[in-house]
């Protein structure tokens, strides 16, 4: 008895040492080797099928703190070129989690722009950002257009100038934001500071 009960000792020892070097092992080496290049189109892919219409790009790769995996950080903008886009920075450690992201920052979304009420030295340092902000100022040229040719039919674009003069007027570090439909037969302007995002000028633009 004595000596079964050491084999089975002895068995049930050898199990739990070759278990726990298994799970040693998991943690030291990956299960997949991924390539940096593997994992960022990876990501693309999945963000892709997410946002199928939206704006996606991989913005950084670097070895991840998890050893075998990808720091990935991605921007996604949708409804790029509405008057209201969104406009957010996602993080990934692939293959460590998968295609589960960490928000890293929303910029803006639904026209709310982060981080800017009671702000007035928030810098806007994207067109995204721009374009919502023109919108929600709610200036009456703007407002009127986007009504009267319809919110979905509407294309929103903005432009960086470090110099740009209209009206006479000379002006550094601007945003121009154009807006323009299909069935109009002019487009809308609005020029704002990239700092603080205060209006300078709005104006209107006849097609040729």
């Amino acid at each position: 008895m004595d000596l079964l009960r050491r084999v089975v000792l002895s068995a049930v020892v050898i199990v739990i040492i070759l278990v726990a070097i298994y799970f040693v092992l998991q943690k030291i080496i990956p299960a997949e080797q991924v390539t940096q290049a593997q994992a960022a189109a990876l990501i693309m892919s999945d963000l892709q099928n997410s946002y199928p219409n939206a704006v996606i790009n991989i913005t950084n790769v670097t070895p991840s703190r998890f050893r075998g995996s990808w720091h990935i950080l991605a921007s996604v903008i949708a409804n790029a070129t509405t008057p209201c886009p969104s406009y957010y920075a996602y993080s990934f450690d692939y293959p460590q989690y998968g295609f589960v992201y960490r928000v890293q920052n929303t910029y803006t979304s639904n026209c709310v722009i982060y981080g800017m009420q009671e702000n007035n030295s928030y810098i806007l340092s994207s067109y995204p950002v721009a374009i919502a902000r023109s919108y929600n100022l709610t200036l009456p040229l703007v407002t009127n257009f986007v009504n009267a040719y319809g919110y979905r039919n509407v294309a929103a674009n903005a432009s960086f100038y470090s110099n740009y003069t209209v009206f006479g007027g000379r002006y550094n570090n601007v945003w121009l934001v154009g807006y323009g439909a299909p069935a109009a037969n002019y487009s809308v302007y609005v020029l704002l500071t990239q700092i603080g995002g205060r209006p300078i000028t709005d104006y209107t633009v006849r097609k040729s």
